[in-house]
C-alpha cells in the first residue's frame, strides 16, 4: 500500500516517498535505479511522535498521521527534505543527508501544507505548492525550515471540482503545479511569470484505464525525468484488496 507518490531522481538513483497514515515508522523511502525494481531504503518519519493518540494512549490516530507529503533533494547542501501536514494543523519538516537516515525533525510550520509538493528552484530558493481546490504557493526560508511568504495562486473551476495532490516543477523557465482530481484525473497548471503565477490550467488525463483491471484511474503521483531526458509519471491504482500500488507511464 504505497499511495500519494512523490518521486525524484538524484544522480543515477530514483527515490519514492509514500503515505503511511497511522503506521510507524512513517513515510517510507524506496530506491530504484530503473523505475521498475524498487527496494526499501529508509523512513523519513522514524516515529510518529505527534501526540499520545499515536501511541493509543487516551485516544487513537487511526487514518491520521502521514498523508500526501513531499520529498526532494537540495544539491547545495546535499540534503533531503521531507515535509507533511499532520492532523490538518501543523506541517513538519524533516531532513537527512542520506535517505537511510538519521532523519531529523525541525521546528513546525503552524499551518497545514495540505497535499504538498516541494520545488528547489535554480537559485536554491525552496517553494511549496499545496491545498485542496484553492491552490497556494509558499516560499520557505533559506534553511527550508520556516515560511517567508504564501499566497493563493489558483482557484479550481466548479466544472472541474476538486484539485489536490500538488507536485511543483520548473522546466524551461516555466513553473508547473501537477494536480490530482480524485480519483479519476490529472491536471497541470503553468506559469510563465514566476512561482506565484498567474497560472493557466490544462487537463492531462481523465478516466484513463490503468494496467490493473478494476483498479480505477492512476492518480496522485509525480513526474520524474531520466538521465537521458525522458519523462515518466508514477501514480497509484486502487488494487483492492491488495492496496494502492504503483503504476508507471511515459509522458510526452
Amino acid at each position: 500500500d504505497l499511495a500519494d507518490i512523490d518521486i525524484i531522481r538524484v544522480g543515477d538513483t530514483y527515490y519514492y516517498s509514500a503515505s503511511t497514515m497511522h503506521y510507524s515508522p512513517g513515510a517510507p523511502v524506496l530506491r530504484s535505479y530503473d523505475l521498475v525494481h524498487w527496494e526499501y531504503a529508509g523512513h523519513s518519519v522514524p516515529k510518529l511522535d505527534f501526540g499520545n493518540k499515536y501511541d493509543l494512549n487516551g485516544g487513537r490516530g487511526y487514518v491520521n498521521g502521514i498523508w500526501a507529503s513531499f520529498l526532494n533533494y537540495r544539491p547545495s547542501n546535499k540534503t533531503f527534505y521531507w515535509g507533511g501536514c499532520i492532523d490538518f494543523s501543523k506541517t513538519y519538516i524533516y531532513t537527512a543527508t542520506s535517505v537511510e537516515g538519521p532523519w531529523n525533525r525541525h521546528t513546525t510550520i503552524n499551518k497545514c501544507y495540505y497535499d504538498a509538493g516541494l520545488l528547489v528552484d535554480d537559485n536554491d530558493t525552496m517553494y511549496v505548492a499545496y491545498g485542496n481546490t484553492q491552490i497556494s504557493v509558499a516560499q520557505l526560508s533559506a534553511d527550508g525550515k520556516s515560511e517567508v511568504r504564501s499566497q493563493q495562486v489558483f482557484s479550481t473551476p466548479s466544472s472541474v471540482g476538486t484539485l489536490e495532490g500538488s507536485r511543483m516543477y520548473k522546466r524551461n523557465g516555466n513553473y508547473y503545479i501537477f494536480l490530482t482530481r480524485p480519483a479519476n484525473g490529472q491536471y497541470i497548471l503553468k506559469s510563465t511569470n514566476g512561482p506565484f503565477g498567474p497560472y493557466e490550467m490544462r487537463q492531462v488525463l481523465l478516466n484513463m484505464s490503468g494496467p490493473v483491471s478494476g483498479g480505477g484511474v492512476p492518480h496522485q503521483g509525480g513526474l520524474v525525468q531520466t538521465q537521458n531526458g525522458a519523462w515518466y509519471y508514477m501514480a497509484f491504482q486502487d488494487a483492492y484488496p491488495g492496496g494502492r500500488i504503483p503504476v508507471l507511464a511515459p509522458i510526452t
